[in-house]
């Protein structure tokens, strides 16, 4: 009888090389992802204010004023009078809707209202006379009254069938075309207000006090100024309105600002703008005092890590103080990392950390 034999597979070849490769590279991978993940971080604006608490920021040009127009009642349209661009007088003519079947309703209604009339009229001489009983006279009573009111809708869904410009401005945008059937209250063309304009920017978290205790009342901005990039000049805007919830992504608040368009600028919806705000100055310093988490001090000098929205990374920044208040090496508006900078490096990829509303 022969040994019993014991026989084990082995891996050789590419398989070998294979498994013992593996296990390295998932943790390379990890170590790449986690690498390229962005650090977030706490950033703080430096303000270099006079007082004043002067601020341009960017902005965006809405319509002060707009509205969707629709038919009241559904059919093809028939024609299209306006084009988008156009200017329009309130009550000018912008659509048609195929009159037809609403002009043949009308006729029924109108039909349908005489006929009930002439019983209504007849009965109320009869009645007095007791030849047409007090319930038959109230019913033709009833007839008459429904059928006035078939005929007020009658004439009222064919003037639906015309589209009227609400207001003096420019048509926006068209949604449908000619030929088209549009269910009622479908939108069909836009339309704007050109006599004045809005402009909306975000103003971050830390100036809204300041905004709130302007002793004008009502969140004031304090001499708000737009400029367009068509244009160079200032032009002075007040505040239309302001959201009391910030937005989460980036922690400030919208503001909106409206001004008269301004004479021989083409300046349409969308379009990018700057703005420029004093906000009331209590509590603000010529030479800010930075915390001391944000300060890097080492034989070579002191050092700030300075945030860049635009490319989400930090610079490693040298800044003179005067114990901890701020000399010089900052500019007005500039972020500024205020803790956990001793992790940080220069030109690392990070991202503003938004503390959690509601928590």
């Amino acid at each position: 009888m022969k040994p019993c034999e014991t026989r084990s597979r082995t891996l050789s070849g590419p398989g070998l090389l294979l498994s013992l490769l593996m296990p390295l590279l998932l943790l390379s991978g990890n170590a790449l992802a986690a690498k390229e993940r962005p650090r977030p971080v706490k950033v703080m604006q430096i303000s270099l204010a006079d007082g004043s608490g002067e601020r341009v920021l960017p902005g965006q040009v809405k319509a002060s004023e707009r509205a969707a127009l629709s038919f009241q009642v559904s059919g093809e349209i028939s024609a299209i009078k306006v084009r988008p661009g156009e200017a329009v007088k309130a009550g000018q003519l912008l659509a048609l809707l195929d009159p037809a079947i609403y002009e043949q309703q009308l006729e029924v209604a109108k039909a349908q209202f005489e006929l009930a009339k002439v019983l209504f009229e007849r009965a109320s001489s009869l009645v007095e006379q007791g030849v047409v009983s007090r319930n038959d006279f109230d019913k033709y009573k009833s007839d008459y009254a429904v059928a006035r009111a078939a005929l007020d809708k009658a004439e009222t869904d064919l003037s639906y069938t015309r589209l009227l410009a609400p207001y003096d401005g420019i048509i926006s945008q068209r949604f449908r075309r000619q030929y088209e059937f549009v269910p009622a209250q479908q939108q069909v063309l836009g339309i704007r207000n050109e006599a004045a304009i809005d402009v909306s920017f975000q103003l971050p978290e830390q100036y809204i006090g300041a905004l709130q205790r302007s002793p004008q009342g009502q969140g004031k901005v304090l001499g708000a100024e737009v400029r367009f990039d068509s244009s160079d000049l200032w032009f002075s805007a007040s505040l239309k309105e302001m959201n009391t919830v910030a937005d989460i992504s980036t922690a400030s608040y919208t503001l909106v600002l409206t001004l008269p368009m301004p004479e021989k600028l083409n300046i349409l919806p969308g379009m990018s703008a700057a703005v420029k705000v004093r906000l009331a100055g209590d509590g603000m310093v010529a030479q800010p005092a930075l915390p001391e988490g944000a300060l890097v001090r080492e034989d070579k000098g002191n050092f700030v890590y300075r945030w860049l929205p635009a490319a989400h990374k930090v610079e490693k920044v040298a800044v003179t103080l005067n114990g901890t208040v701020l000399v010089s090496g900052l500019s007005d508006g500039d972020f500024v990392v205020v803790a956990g900078v001793d992790e940080l490096s220069d030109g690392q990829t990070v991202e503003r950390w938004v503390k959690e509303r509601g928590l």
